[in-house]
């Protein structure tokens, strides 16, 4: 558990979260300012946090999780 807490994030790992993010966003129109992109930010932390640090895997991981896909219709 202790890595999952003691990621760090610099500017190479925000912009691989943010690449995600606003890809996923994109591909299911959700806006920025929406609550349900809140909650997609926060899941790609995590996922991130869990392994998943390049863009294809992260895609990937956010493609096959649950919660985000109930977000979307």
């Amino acid at each position: 558990m202790r890595p999952f807490l003691e990621t760090s994030f610099g500017p190479t790992e925000l912009e691989i979260i943010e690449a995600v993010l606003n890809h996923w966003r994109n591909q299911h129109a959700v806006p920025k300012e929406s609550p349900d992109a809140d909650i997609a930010a926060a899941v790609m932390i995590n996922l991130f946090r869990e392994g998943y640090q390049t863009i294809p895997e992260l895609r990937r991981a956010a493609a096959e999780h649950k919660a985000l896909s109930e977000l979307v219709p």
